[in-house]
C-alpha cells in the first residue's frame, strides 16, 4: 500500500481557481475522486456546501450508451430534460384541476418552483447555448443530429465536457481537459473558464 495524503487539510474558498500539479502517481486524480465521493478516505471527511452542483471531467472515457441525438443527449445529461418533463407533467395536472381548489394552488406553487429552477439553469436558452458550446469545442452543425455512440473516444470526451459546461455547475473539476482538444477548442475553453464565476480546480501538465 502507498500513502497518498496524510494529515491533509484543504479548504477551498468559493470562487477559487486552482491548478493541481504534480508527478504522475502522486494522487491528483484520486483526490478528485475522493472529493466527489467515488473513493472513500481511510479517515477524515470531505465537507461540501449543500446544493452545490459539481461538474467532473474524468481523465478516462466514461462508457455511456445513447441512441438519441447530441442535443437531446446534452439535455438529458445536464438535467434539463428532467426539468422539462416535470414542467409538462405539472401543466397537465393543473389543466385537470379546478382553479378554485386547494390542490390547484399547491400544484401551481410546485409548477412555479420548477419553472424558476428551469429558468435559472438556462432551460429556455439551452439549445442556443448548447450550439455555442459544441461549436466552441470543435463540432460542426451537422454533428448535432448524430448520436453519442457514433463519435470516437476523443470526441466523446468533448461531448462529456460540453455536458458539464452546460449543467450550470458551481464547482468544476477538470482532470487533464487538454488531452483531447486542439489549439482552437483549447483557446475557447480558456475563455469559458475565464468568464466562469464558480470554483475551478484543474489537473493539467499544460
Amino acid at each position: 500500500e502507498k500513502v497518498l495524503f496524510d494529515n491533509l487539510n484543504w479548504r477551498i474558498p468559493r470562487g477559487s481557481r486552482i491548478g493541481l500539479v504534480g508527478d504522475n502517481g502522486t494522487g491528483k486524480t484520486t483526490l478528485f475522486r475522493t472529493i466527489i465521493g467515488f473513493v472513500q478516505p481511510d479517515k477524515g471527511n470531505i465537507a461540501l456546501p449543500r446544493n452545490r452542483r459539481i461538474g467532473y471531467l474524468p481523465q478516462d472515457l466514461i462508457k455511456l450508451k445513447s441512441n438519441i441525438d447530441l442535443i437531446s443527449y446534452l439535455k438529458e445529461k445536464s438535467g434539463i430534460a428532467k426539468l422539462e418533463h416535470s414542467l409538462k407533467a405539472c401543466e397537465e395536472h393543473l389543466a385537470s384541476l379546478s382553479a378554485e381548489s386547494s390542490k390547484y394552488q399547491a400544484s401551481l406553487k410546485k409548477y412555479e418552483k420548477i419553472s424558476n429552477l428551469f429558468e435559472i439553469r438556462g432551460g429556455y436558452t439551452f439549445s442556443t447555448q448548447a450550439h455555442k458550446v459544441l461549436k466552441g469545442l470543435g463540432f460542426r452543425e451537422k454533428d448535432f443530429a448524430r448520436q453519442y455512440t457514433e463519435f470516437s473516444g476523443g470526441w466523446k470526451m468533448r461531448i462529456i465536457l460540453a455536458s458539464i459546461l452546460l449543467s450550470s455547475p458551481d464547482i468544476v473539476l477538470l482532470d487533464e481537459p487538454t488531452n483531447h482538444l486542439d489549439t482552437e477548442s483549447l483557446e475557447w475553453l480558456e475563455g469559458w473558464l475565464l468568464n466562469f464565476s464558480g470554483t475551478i480546480i484543474v489537473i493539467s501538465h499544460d
